[in-house]
């Protein structure tokens, strides 16, 4: 039976502070060509390492009528409030090409760090700049390339982090282990231990036939899943964004009990430290 688990993510976003030059600038939209070629477009990246234990993923997307939203881990302060969002809504208002022929400036609105410029080189990759140095809730940088395939599914899918090697008591161990190995089905994820299906209630009082199944969602290339960890028999929330070859999707959560890398652990028990996580399609 799938269950219907509401996804609650937790993340922090950032930016680059760039300046350049316009050769023409438009409002409300403008450079026709551009809009064309950015709309339903989907960058991938990461964001700056600076206060993370790796480098978490993150996604641009734009939508049909100028808007976009941009997935990332954000970490939003107002006043005395602070909360974490999983994504932010933005709307493109003007577009202009610099005279070196290659950038492309593109400003927006962006909800809650206002009047953010994304910078676009030779259509391939992207950074970001807002205006405001002083903002507690400035972005850092980021940089991100086109992903260009639109209909790939995780449908019938497996993922796995990859085997460890090397010397030592991690040596023939699968990293990220929460997420080795994860299948998809359809807007839901399944789990494989030790080459067996994770039955439906995995503890061994209440055997129950049937697989594990939790609800996901695949919104172009991000992804909203769980992870389970056997050992306590919990899932933990993730985000993951695949790269553009859909052979790879970095992985990240905020939550505490997520095996994943941490500067604290004397052994790199769940993969390498300080590097973003990444599953591999097996």
């Amino acid at each position: 039976m799938l269950r219907d688990v509401k996804i609650l993510s937790s993340f922090f976003f950032s930016l680059l502070l760039l300046v350049s030059c316009s050769k023409n600038s438009g409002s409300g939209g403008g450079g026709g060509d551009i809009k064309q070629f950015l709309a339903n477009s989907q960058w991938v990246g990461v964001l700056s390492q600076n206060g993370y234990q790796y480098a978490p993923p993150a996604s641009i997307r734009f939508k049909p009528g100028d808007s976009l939203v941009i997935y990332a881990p954000f970490y939003l302060t107002t006043g005395a409030v602070s909360n974490w969002r999983d994504s932010l809504r933005g709307k493109v208002t003007a577009i202009d090409e610099m005279a070196d022929g290659k950038t492309v400036v593109v400003k927006t609105s962006l909800e809650h760090f206002g009047d953010v410029e994304l910078n676009f080189t030779d259509r391939k990759t992207v950074t970001a700049n807002a205006p405001d140095p002083t903002n507690p809730n400035r972005p850092l940088n980021f940089q991100m390339e086109i992903y260009g395939e639109k209909n790939f599914s995780l449908e019938n899918t497996l993922w796995s982090g990859p085997i460890m090697t090397g010397a030592g008591p991690t040596q023939g161990l699968p990293a990220y282990p929460d997420l080795s190995a994860i299948g998809f089905g359809k807007n839901y994820t399944y789990y494989m231990r030790n080459g067996t299906i994770v039955p439906e209630q995995p503890t061994p009082q209440i055997p129950t036939p049937g697989e594990l199944k939790i609800a996901c969602k695949q919104v172009g290339a991000v992804v909203f899943m769980f992870g389970y960890n056997e050992n306590v028999h919990a899932i933990i929330p993730y985000m993951g964004v695949l790269l553009p070859d859909n052979k790879r999707m970095m992985v990240f959560s905020s939550s505490g009990t997520a095996r994943l890398p941490n500067y604290l652990q004397t052994i790199a028990w769940y993969g390498p430290i300080g590097q973003t996580p990444i599953i591999e399609k097996k």
